[in-house]
């Protein structure tokens, strides 16, 4: 079994854990790990019970750093919550404490850089992105592509994003901040990254895949995405019943946008219904048969990954503004789809 755990190498941080829960005289901590760091529960928990305290594994999907289980952390009674794989957002929002372990990775990057420096040979400056988990590799990255004659531009951190070069799936600051001074876009990680750069900058993107050593130009997959997005809001024009998603995770409660949108849909003649969920999932949307389309206020990746498994248009709030005709469909993409106003 540690085979397999050991081909990619994270940075549990154990001993950071162990401190903390001393530091802290914690009885008892709830531990959040996304799925692809589930295979390490038993390695966290036991760490944390060397320190004297009661790990327990949230075993709810986990969405990202804007996904922090307060509810459940007060119901469990623990002291503090342990975060694995994002970078922090909220360190205490209400309620005990959140610590955020990035899970670093150490990988050989240079096979898939490579590969993918020889897809953006034709272009001149380059702009670098990841995530958090590559971030301390973005310096080697930038080395390999200055070799190979590129001017390298790496956007400063801002928005929700806590590194220079880092991108969320729901904040592409960064790569906004360069997207002018450079041809193209290389992102070491995974395809939705790169395609959410090439759709947020409408620039060539290059994927480049430590973890597979392999490298792909993203642009037919971002094309794909955008037509399915501009599909969903022609068929969304003719929709009469709007049920509009506020999202109750943590970070993605937007009560503002989700009014703001009921105001507009009513404005424009149509019915609108408030619909509040802390799970945005196809079949419990299902039976809601009165409506034609819903719009999206918390977790744009839905929207832009999951949407075809809905039935009906699931648009995002700088799409809905489209569908109604306050926002052309180029105005949206210019903006970035992220930076519209009041999105």
């Amino acid at each position: 079994m540690r085979e397999d755990k050991d081909e990619v190498l994270y940075d549990l941080e154990l001993e950071r854990l162990k401190e903390i829960v001393r530091e802290g005289k914690a009885k008892r901590i709830l531990v959040q790990l996304p799925f692809g760091l589930r295979k390490y529960a038993l390695e966290i928990a036991r760490a944390a019970e060397e320190a004297g305290t009661l790990p327990i594994i949230h075993a709810d999907p986990c969405h990202g750093a804007c996904d922090i289980p307060l509810w459940a952390a007060e119901v469990l009674n623990a002291d503090l919550i342990v975060h694995y794989g994002h970078s922090e957002m909220f360190s205490r929002p209400s309620g005990p404490p959140v610590y955020y372990f990035e899970a670093r990775m150490s990988l050989d990057i240079e096979e898939a850089v490579r590969k993918a420096l020889e897809l953006l040979e034709p272009y001149g400056p380059i702009g670098l992105a990841t995530t958090v988990q590559h971030v301390g590799s973005l310096g080697r990255v930038a080395e390999f592509a200055r070799s190979a004659g590129h001017e390298v531009f790496i956007g400063r951190a801002g928005g929700q994003v806590r590194y220079d070069g880092q991108v969320l799936g729901c904040d592409f600051t960064t790569v906004r901040a360069v997207q002018e001074q450079v041809d193209a876009f290389l992102v070491l990680g995974s395809k939705f990254h790169a395609v959410g750069v090439a759709i947020v900058t409408g620039k060539p993107t290059v994927m480049a895949n430590p973890y597979e050593r392999v490298a792909e130009d993203v642009g037919r997959e971002a094309r794909r995405v955008l037509a399915r997005r501009y599909a969903s809001v022609e068929e969304a024009r003719e929709a009469r019943c709007f049920g509009i998603i506020l999202g109750l995770k943590l970070g993605q409660f937007r009560p503002q946008v989700a009014l703001r949108a009921m105001e507009l849909v009513k404005e424009s003649g149509w019915e609108a219904i408030l619909l509040a969920a802390n799970e945005i999932r196809p079949e419990y949307l299902a039976d809601f048969e009165d409506i034609d389309a819903f719009v999206n206020t918390a977790c744009p990746r839905l929207s832009l990954e999951d949407a075809g498994a809905f039935g009906r248009p699931l648009l995002t709030y700088p799409e809905l503004l489209v569908a109604l005709g306050h926002l052309r469909w180029e105005e949206l993409c210019e903006a970035g789809w992220f930076d519209v106003p009041g999105s």
